[in-house]
């Protein structure tokens, strides 16, 4: 990455500049209340609906402005940009509206969904290695070859920018605001985002979220120098990052008050969340700031160091909603066992007429829905006047789950839930 000193840390002027350029092309986006969230931590909750920009996430507006601000000389060479998904939508959405051609290089690894959606919009798609990096560096030579326009995620003033515009948006449509919870991948988004609430509300507190699977910032921020993190799969692609550029290192130093870590499995509570309480569609990038604020409301963090009687105003950025349908299914289907509205039993019972009724309507008797059974005569018998029988099972919570194995063993059936 191309070395950044202090000195090329962007303004807020330089965001309001961005927000004339992108306005021509980007839409402001919504907020929304989440009452299910405000019960859970006791605050008002905002979600800033960046999954319904036209490209599906917030990179749009970071790659408008790049472009925008871009000789057009150097336009019509071609436009090349490294990215695993959602920036790649967003170069190639703004190349489409002002008629340039653009090249994407992306990881072999790169959700479906996204390299469609990016090779729908026009954008000639190059899958490069294993990681962003491999990717990144494919782009770079690519690049130097044909002298077109490169467009970073994140190592760009002009990303930066544009992305700081969601921060102007919301000076309008959060005017109470005491906390802003914005993802980490690169840095970009947080580094816009912090730069604009810190120069024109300083008390407004920003806090980043990382993975804990790529915790890059968070580690260089202990450090106290860019740290490097190794691969890791994560179901939140968008900031799978190895790590920030120098620039939005130095950014996330001066204005971020804190950055927080989620695992997979509050990442995945906390996309199911937004889906059925919110009828939010978000990516695992998009979700990772709902994760941070259950886990800060369980600390009272949010509350902390606030005047006696105030509520706390806290916005999560929703930055993406490109989230692959094969994901979501399992993702759906972990959520619905973890929370006990979905059961697998496996049991073995005497093999003889009757007693597979007996078994189903003791399920029935106790208000399961029956999603599947198979019954099964050879494999996984220890005697041979036995059966295996294994049911799907829709229930309403862990009560009910207790309550039928309780009522199988009562009757004499051995059931083991699967997990």
């Amino acid at each position: 990455m191309r070395r950044r000193t202090r000195g090329n840390m962007i303004s807020i002027t330089q965001i309001e500049q961005a927000n004339r350029k992108v306005r021509e092309i980007v839409n402001p986006t919504p907020v929304k209340r989440s009452y299910f969230l405000e019960d859970l931590a006791k605050c008002k909750v905002h979600l800033k609906l960046e999954s319904l920009n036209l490209s599906g996430s917030f990179k749009i507006r970071g790659a408008a402005n790049a472009l925008l601000s871009a000789p057009r000389a150097r336009l019509e060479k071609g436009v090349i940009a490294a990215s695993a998904g959602n920036h790649a939508q967003g170069v190639a959405q703004i190349c489409k509206r002002i008629g340039v051609r653009s090249t994407i290089f992306m990881p072999a690894r790169t959700p479906l969904v996204k390299a469609q959606s990016t090779k729908a919009l026009g954008a000639t798609i190059n899958l490069s290695g294993d990681s962003y990096d491999a990717a990144y560096a494919a782009a770079r030579q690519f690049q130097a070859q044909t002298g077109g326009e490169f467009v970073h995620a994140f190592d760009d003033p002009r990303i930066i920018a544009g992305q700081g515009t969601v921060a102007l948006e919301l000076f309008e449509q959060v005017p109470d605001a005491t906390t802003i919870i914005v993802p980490i991948g690169g840095g970009g988004l947080i580094s816009g985002i912090a730069c604009a609430y810190k120069s024109r509300f300083p008390h407004v507190k920003v806090i980043g979220v990382q993975t804990e699977a790529y915790p890059a910032v968070a580690r260089s921020l202990e450090a106290g120098t860019i740290t490097p993190t190794a691969y890791h799969r994560t179901i939140a692609d968008g900031i799978a990052v190895k790590q920030p550029s120098e620039l939005t290192f130095e950014m996330i130093k001066k204005y971020v008050d804190q950055v927080v870590l989620v695992s997979e499995d509050e990442i995945a509570d906390a996309l199911m969340a937004l889906m059925e309480h919110d009828h939010v569609l978000a990516e695992g990038c998009g979700a990772v700031t709902v994760a941070a604020l259950a886990k800060l409301s369980h600390t009272g963090m949010l509350s902390r160091e606030m005047p006696s009687g105030t509520t706390p105003s806290v916005v999560c950025i929703v930055s993406g909603g490109n989230i692959d349908t094969t994901l979501l299914q399992r993702i759906t289907t972990r959520g619905l066992l973890r929370s006990g509205r979905f059961m697998r039993l496996h049991c073995t019972i005497e093999d003889r007429p009757g007693k597979l009724v007996e078994f189903l309507n003791i399920l029935s008797n106790e208000g399961a829905n029956l999603v599947e059974v198979e019954h099964n005569r050879m494999f996984g018998m220890s005697y041979y006047d036995e059966v295996r029988v294994d049911v799907d099972l829709e229930t309403t919570g862990r009560d009910q789950q207790e309550k039928i194995l309780a009522a199988l063993h009562t009757a004499g059936f051995k059931a083991t839930p699967v997990l």
